[in-house]
């Protein structure tokens, strides 16, 4: 029988508090301080289900070409480019609301993934990434024996 300490229980909370956090300032930040018709971040839905992490990201108008998923070392970045469609000199816009150029969104996962499991899949405009949790994260843990002189 494994004993729980709360206090790590609280630690885990807190984390994944502060990650909610920084998401929703990174949709905050470059939205007040880039909000130019030419900067835009896609809006974001993390979820947790029993065997996965699923990310869906709000894409309309950006072709899969133009997109590029990253997992490194604990982070999810999803990039990529918004491109304007071209227009001949005669279109005068009376209302240009829709952001465009290039953008990126960082997620940390807290979470052990199989990354060689995951999957990405842009349909209607919206990328889901599908991540794997992996089963067991202690079995990726080693103990290293410690030699004595």
């Amino acid at each position: 029988m494994v004993k729980r300490n709360p206090a790590i229980a609280e630690l885990l909370q807190l984390q994944e508090d502060l990650n909610h956090l920084l998401c929703d300032l990174t949709v905050r930040v470059s939205s007040e301080f880039l909000g130019s018709a030419n900067h835009w971040v896609p809006n974001i839905d993390l979820s947790e289900e029993p065997n996965e992490i699923v990310v869906k990201a709000e894409v309309p108008g950006v072709s899969h070409a133009d997109l590029e998923v990253v997992f490194q070392e604990g982070y999810l970045q999803i990039r990529g480019e918004k491109r304007q469609p071209s227009h001949s000199n005669r279109v005068r816009y009376l209302c240009l609301e829709r952001g465009y150029g290039k953008f990126y969104r960082t997620i940390y996962l807290t979470i052990a993934v199989d990354i060689s499991s995951a999957k990405a899949r842009l349909a209607s405009g919206v990328l889901t990434i599908t991540l794997p949790k992996l089963p067991n994260r202690h079995k990726q843990e080693k103990v290293i024996p410690i030699e004595v002189p």
